[in-house]
């Protein structure tokens, strides 16, 4: 008989051990830690091919660069750094970016896919959204933020008024607050009641309750009208057909 089956080794001195180890998984130690970076960088790499990612980002990087050049040129604003990193103003971001990326879908996949009829619904989602929601909300801050100016601006002169009837009782004439100031349409009547040439407080108690000093001022820009909309639109066209042709 074989030498094996009288001086059997370890392993088979307990067969069914010898069967769970050569069943045991591989450990996790022999995971290949560089593999997995060099597939990383790869696909870092295949990012910078992607036409779509580089002609949105492209189209929104020239729209944000150009913007405090042309706040200053266009609408005669002071130079502010601070409109790169800002919604709003000449030309679209957001439209520049959705446009260039439909029309590389469209280059790219046909006019017919339907990816191509999806990323046009968007663009022009947007582009209507900028327009008109966001267009108003920053209508609606403008005027909020002339109103707390002039709520504060009607506070602090009846503070004064109120020290100077104090300090000076009988003797000096209450401040008066020009009606010409405030605009019809932003007037409170329930307020604000005009008498004579004066312009008093229904109830003082209530304004300064308000803490308008502590109230930030509303942002304004966020918004877009048509011509910044359609000068986007068509940054984005045409930095598109220039990544087209280049990569």
């Amino acid at each position: 008989m074989p030498h094996s089956l009288f001086n059997p080794s370890p392993k088979q001195k307990n067969p069914f051990l010898h069967f769970l180890r050569c069943r045991r998984k591989p450990k996790t130690s022999t995971f290949r830690v560089f593999s997995l970076g060099a597939d990383f960088f790869d696909n870092v790499v295949q990012i910078a091919h992607n036409k779509v990612l580089v002609a949105a980002g492209v189209s929104v990087a020239i729209g944000q660069i150009s913007k405090p050049f042309t706040s200053v040129f266009l609408y005669g604003k002071a130079f502010d750094i601070r409109t790169l990193v800002q919604a709003g103003g000449f030309p679209s971001s957001h439209s520049s970016a959705t446009v260039a990326s439909a029309t590389l879908f469209g280059l790219e996949r046909g006019f017919s896919d339907p990816i191509f009829g999806l990323t046009v619904v968007y663009a022009g989602l947007i582009m209507y959204d900028a327009q008109g929601v966001r267009r108003e909300v920053g209508i609606h801050a403008r005027t909020l933020n002339k109103l707390l100016l002039q709520m504060q601006a009607i506070t602090l002169s009846l503070k004064d008024e109120d020290n100077l009837i104090t300090s000076k009782a009988g003797l000096s004439k209450p401040l008066k607050i020009e009606a010409t100031s405030l605009e019809p349409q932003q007037a409170n009547a329930s307020l604000l009641v005009k008498s004579g040439s004066k312009i008093r407080q229904t109830d003082a108690e209530e304004i300064s309750k308000l803490a308008v000093d502590s109230i930030p001022p509303l942002k304004e820009s966020i918004g877009h009208t048509e011509i910044e909309v359609i000068a986007g639109a068509l940054l984005g066209f045409l930095v598109a057909l220039a990544v087209n042709n280049v990569m």
